[in-house]
């Protein structure tokens, strides 16, 4: 067929190259953004974030801590993360340090929606980009503090939000066959809340969160000191005494390490120091300990009985922060039986279990919400 056949008249070809030219460039740069995009997985926790890149791993692992200053009536960002935490118990009249959340969930809508949009922008190399975000979230999250995530996310420039529960991430983060018919048991002890979960086909066949965690060990601590020693101490302190000779147990032959404590004598007002034992730190704790290993029970006991055998054999896995004091595996195996194993990075177990799921999202999708 000869070339000039397929002659049109100029302006008839202008015309519809004139109502198509705007959609395909929205198009090529929509294009160019997902393939400059940095999907990201986020561990939002109550004590610290994690933010996984998709290629690089964890590549951010800060305090979810907050500093606000008051500029004419008016709250301005001040400090993020370790910045933030240092100010605790520390600011001035205008500087306010404080969490935007409590108990696994947002507290602070707006705070929180800041201190995201700060973390991403930090770890996000191409500014034009919109990521794909992945959050865990607690199993017993309602649908409202569902939305209240999904929205800050949405808020702080990601293109997609996706959810997950946290024992679930847990899972994949320690590398539980989480899609095998078999069943396996997460507990996963963070700052806000303690996740326990039986875990099936990629699924979550029993779960139970219970809002104890880092956080109620520290004030469980501070209560002690007031009540026994009459010393009054600020949460940065009790955590740096939980760290250092916290137990869920106390030694058996002896009180066990002694460090020294300073703070505020509640009867004279004036700073002091007193000498304090493992084993009284232990009997501090004795309470939040108590309150974790009912909520194991519980869900051993609402497992099948099929599920029941599986855990019977491959035993519970302890994850989370609050995995780390000391003795706490031992007791949970004496008051149920089983065989109890500490992950081999507790604190980046749920961080990991994200990034696995950002990597291979068809192999995990059905995990998502």
């Amino acid at each position: 067929m000869p070339y000039d056949s397929f002659a049109i008249e100029p302006a008839a070809a202008m015309r519809p190259v004139r109502r198509t030219a705007e959609p395909t460039r929205r198009g090529l740069i929509s294009a160019l953004s997902r393939s400059f995009a940095e999907d990201i997985a986020i561990d939002l926790g109550t004590a610290n974030t994690l933010i996984y890149m998709k290629g690089r791993g964890i590549v951010l692992n800060e305090p979810s801590v907050v500093a606000l200053r008051d500029v004419g009536g008016r709250k301005q960002v001040h400090a993020v993360g370790a910045e933030a935490k240092r100010m605790m118990g520390r600011t001035p009249g205008r500087i306010e340090a404080l969490r935007p959340l409590r108990d696994g969930v947002i507290a602070d809508f707006e705070v929180a929606e800041e201190m995201i949009k700060h973390f991403i922008r930090r770890v996000r190399r191409w500014g034009f980009t919109q990521p794909k975000v992945i959050v865990c979230v607690p199993s017993g999250a309602t649908p409202v503090e569902r939305r209240a995530i999904n929205d800050s996310c949405l808020n702080a420039g990601a293109r997609r939000v996706g959810l997950i529960d946290e024992p679930m991430a847990a899972a994949i983060g320690v590398g539980l066959s989480v899609r095998a018919p078999a069943g396996s048991m997460v507990v996963d002890i963070g700052g806000g809340t303690t996740e326990v979960a039986v875990l099936a086909l990629s699924s979550t066949v029993f779960a139970r969160s219970a809002r104890v965690g880092g956080d109620r060990m520290d004030e469980a601590i501070v209560a002690y000191l007031r009540r026994e020693h009459r010393l009054a101490i600020g949460e940065s302190t009790a955590e740096q005494i939980k760290k250092l000779i916290g137990a869920a147990r106390p030694p058996h032959k002896s009180p066990g390490p002694e460090i020294g404590v300073r703070g505020r004598d509640v009867a004279r007002g004036v700073p002091t120091e007193v000498r304090v034992t493992q084993a009284e730190i232990a009997d501090a704790l004795a309470e939040p300990v108590a309150q974790i290993i009912a909520a194991v029970k519980l869900v051993l006991e609402a497992a099948p009985p099929e599920l029941a055998a599986d855990i019977a054999d491959t035993g519970i896995i302890l994850t989370g922060g609050g995995a780390l004091l000391r003795g706490l595996d031992l007791e949970i195996r004496d008051h149920t039986g089983l065989p109890v194993t500490v992950a081999h990075d507790p604190l980046a177990c749920v961080a990991l279990g994200c990034g696995m799921v950002l990597e291979h999202p068809r192999w995990l999708e059905e995990t998502l919400q």
